[in-house]
Parts: structure tokens; sequence; C-alpha cells
């Protein structure tokens, strides 16, 4: 006997396209959904990595400002080395008081200072009147030069020179006193700089600016 289909084919066809349709919808959800878990791991992953660099960043100006501060210590400690050096050349040498005495011996009559400034090394100025001078007094000036990064300070060299600017009555009381100057122990060499008349209401004075180089070896001019 002949099985019989008793389910219409139309109806039979409208099952198979419902589930087909089911399936692909199935099918576009569950794409869906895998991509927005795919985009939230990536945003995950994006924010770790941001805040990763951030970090990586931070730590990176933190360095670079520990660099600077350990470049400005470094440099502080140089210049302190270098003025305990100028200090103890003063010192170990008694230069400065060798010169003080040599301009006490040698001092005349009607001859004043207005300024001296001691200078370490070969550093008298070219100018004549530098800034920053304090008036009748004695001003140590260190050196300009600033050694390389990481090498050590040198030790100042033997020259001293000492730059005096003051008055005279006369041209001859100053050659007098220049001459006496360079006689004295100490004083290696007196140098004109500079000398002009400048008149007061009472009388007329020379402006002089000498220059001398002090050196412990020296024993005098006789």
């Amino acid at each position: 006997m002949a099985e019989l289909d008793l389910i219409p084919a139309d109806y039979a066809q409208r099952q198979i396209l419902l589930r087909r349709v089911r399936r692909f919808v199935a099918a576009v959800v569950s794409l869906a959904c895998l991509l927005v878990l795919a985009r939230g791991m990536l945003h995950l992953l994006t924010s770790a990595e941001t805040g990763e660099v951030a970090r990586l960043q931070g730590q990176e100006r933190l360095w670079a400002q520990s660099k600077a501060q350990a470049e400005e210590y470094r440099k502080q400690k140089l210049a302190t080395q270098r003025q305990l050096i100028a200090l103890d050349e003063l010192r170990g040498r008694d230069r400065l008081r060798l010169f003080l005495k040599a301009v006490d011996a040698a001092h005349v009559e009607n001859v004043w200072f207005d300024e001296i400034r001691y200078y370490r090394r070969d550093n008298l100025p070219a100018s004549d009147s530098p800034p920053a001078v304090a008036r009748a007094g004695i001003i140590v000036v260190p050196e300009k030069n600033v050694p390389a990064p990481g090498t050590a300070p040198k030790a100042p060299d033997i020259e001293q020179r000492v730059g005096i600017v003051g008055h005279a009555i006369n041209h001859a009381t100053l050659a007098q006193f220049m001459r006496r100057l360079e006689s004295q122990r100490g004083i290696a060499d007196v140098s004109l700089v500079d000398t002009s008349p400048r008149s007061y209401p009472n009388a007329l004075v020379i402006d002089l600016k000498l220059s001398l180089l002090v050196d412990e070896k020296a024993r005098g001019r006789p």
C-alpha cells in the first residue's frame, strides 16, 4: 500500500524557508555578538596600551627631570671644587698677603686707591671699568672657563694679577710709587695701563690704572 503525503507542498516549502531564515538570523546575531565582543576586547586592549604609554611617558619625564637635577648638582659640585681649589691656592701660597705687604711697603704719600682687583691666572679685563665692582675693596675674581662635563677641575696656574685704580698728586709721585712697588718681594711686573689728569676745585690730580704680576719667586728689582 503506497504512503500518502498529507502535508501540502506549499506549506512544506514555507516551513523550509522559515527554518532557513531562522538559521540566517541566528548566524547574523551570532556574528554581531562576536563583533561586539571583539570590539570590546580591542577597546580594553587599546585602553591598556594607552595607560602603559602614559605610564612610560611619565617615567621618561621623571627620568629627564632626575637627569637635569643630576647635571645641575654636578655643575654645582664642579664649581664648588674650583672655588675650593682657588681658595686653597690663595691660602697655600700666600700671594694675596704677599701683595698687601708689598703695597704697604711701597706706599708713598699722596697716592690713594679707589679699587683693587685680584685675579687668578691672566684674567685682567681689557675694559677700563668692569661691571659689578666694589669700590675701595679687594675682589677675588674666579675663572670664567667651565670644565667639560665629566672632567675634573684643574688647579690654577702660577700667574696671578692685580688691577689697581687710584689717584696720585702728580706724575713724579706716581713714578716713585711704581719704582718702590717694583722693588718689593713678590712683585714680578708693574705696568701702567692708563693715566689721565683730573681737575678738582683746589687741585689737579692724576688718575691711574696699574696692572701687577704677583709671583712669590720674584725678589723685586734693585
